[in-house]
């Protein structure tokens, strides 16, 4: 860009020249005729407008090229005698150097203004280019986008034949007219070499506009390296929190089952001459029972292990909310022999793509908090309802009303409740569909109780409606 505008000003500039030649002459012309009727003063104010104009278009050579030339035109065409440089009137010869201090005073302010509005137009020009690239650099998150951004600024803004970060380059090489290399250094840290290949020799201002160009490029690596490092001292705060959590729910939550199968299996080793076969069943049923309340815990940990490393892959595919809804009231009556769970669903309920194994998982998990808060005589109710946005489910559940201490804390990891347990049932729940672009929230159940809605994009253009 910049190369284009030199050639263009060149082209401009010879231009003006051209004309203002041409109303030299002019002005020379109208005042040969009019020579016997105006004093050589009249003359002189026409020529020093003149001069003024050539100083405000093109500069101070042009404006003092014009004024000697003006000086030698009154000389010779317009002062007795005629068509030669001697001046017979003394009076003509105070006007003329009169004229010439003017014409050149003038030429001096004109060419000045020229200077002053020229540079002007450049710096907003270069406040316009640095606008553009301070803007992309702030919306990139990677150095590809800021390389991205800066060589596309040198290509198509200073006409660069070739640009590119070298980010393993700390050292500049030599450079040349053409060639530049500039290390984008930001305070001590330096994040690579700057390589700008150009087919003209650059300007003072274009040299400064490069430099300014890289320095932004350097501030924004910058930011980009302290976000990294932010990041990673926040995911190894979340490890080391993880870590003395799970180290928490092992001395309390995991021992307690442990305890309970390894004193269970000893009275049947020791004992079993003397229990009865109910007692030993019993023992048997309470092994089984821990054995299970172990592996569901230890599978909980695993499964938010993954959730908080980002290690989920989904297989999302079309299918119903009201069939996940079917297989966990399924699963509940197998485990309780009761029907614990009512569903309630509209006829034209539509499909939505989410992985269906996944959020089996997040529903059975809100449903076996709410049956442990559901009295017996009551039935934990799943309502399914649609908009043209998103599918939602409710799971409502008319035991005790969430106080609000429990209700802030309610899906965090690791929160123990007023029953002593670690939860860790809800954050997966809410990892899960958080990874579906969902969201898990608690309402009051009217009445009372806790009422937590599932809700999922819709993700079909076209819903299919759902037909049992």
């Amino acid at each position: 860009m910049y190369n284009v505008c030199v050639r263009e000003n060149r082209i401009n500039r010879v231009k003006k020249q051209l004309v203002a030649a041409a109303g030299l002459i002019g002005i020379t012309l109208l005042a040969w005729l009019l020579r016997e009727s105006l004093t050589v003063a009249n003359f002189a104010m026409i020529y020093i407008l003149f001069v003024l104009i050539v100083a405000i278009r093109l500069g101070t050579f042009a404006a003092m090229s014009t004024a000697l030339i003006s000086f030698l035109c009154i000389n010779f065409f317009l002062t007795r005698p005629y068509y030669t440089f001697i001046i017979a009137d003394s009076r003509d010869v105070i006007e003329i150097v009169i004229f010439i201090v003017v014409a050149a005073l003038s030429g001096q302010l004109g060419a000045r203004e020229r200077r002053l509005a020229e540079e002007a137009q450049q710096r907003a020009y270069e406040q316009e280019i640095l606008y553009r690239l301070t803007g992309s650099m702030n919306q990139a998150t990677d150095a590809a986008t800021v390389n991205d951004s800066l060589t596309h600024v040198l290509r198509e803004d200073l006409r660069a034949r070739q640009a590119y970060i070298l980010p393993g380059q700390r050292e500049a090489p030599q450079a040349d007219n053409t060639v530049h290399f500039l290390l984008l250094q930001a305070g001590d840290q330096i994040y690579g070499t700057l390589c700008a290949a150009f087919d003209t020799t650059l300007t003072a201002q274009q040299v400064r506009l490069l430099r300014t160009c890289a320095t932004q490029a350097a501030m924004a690596l910058q930011r980009i390296d302290l976000a990294e490092q932010a990041r990673a001292s926040r995911q190894y705060e979340e490890a080391d929190r993880l870590k003395t959590a799970i180290l928490r729910a092992v001395s309390h939550d995991l021992r307690t089952p442990i305890t309970i199968i390894k004193t269970s299996a000893s009275n049947l080793r020791t004992f079993a001459d003397r229990l009865s076969a109910s007692e030993q069943r019993e023992l048997s049923e309470t092994v089984e029972t821990e054995a299970d309340h172990l592996d569901k815990l230890i599978g909980n940990l695993l499964d938010l292990s993954r959730l908080q490393a980002g290690a989920l892959t989904l297989n999302r595919e079309l299918n119903s909310l009201e069939e996940v809804a079917g297989d966990v009231a399924a699963r509940i009556w197998q485990m309780t022999g009761r029907e614990r769970i009512r569903i309630h669903f509209p006829e034209d309920m539509p499909l939505t793509r989410f992985d269906y194994g996944l959020i089996l998982q997040a529903l059975s998990n809100l449903v076996d908090n709410a049956i442990r808060y559901e009295p017996e005589e009551t039935q934990i109710e799943l309502v399914g309802c649609a908009d043209e946005e998103h599918l939602q489910l409710k799971i409502i559940n008319h035991g005790e009303t969430v106080t609000a201490d429990d209700r802030e804390h309610l899906m965090e990891p690791f929160y123990r409740g007023k029953d002593g347990h670690i939860g860790l049932g809800l954050p997966i729940a809410k990892g899960i569909i958080e990874a579906h672009r969902g969201s898990l929230w608690l309402e009051d159940t009217p009445g009372s109780g806790a009422t937590f809605v599932l809700a999922l994009p819709l993700d079909n253009k076209e819903p299919v409606p759902y037909e049992a």
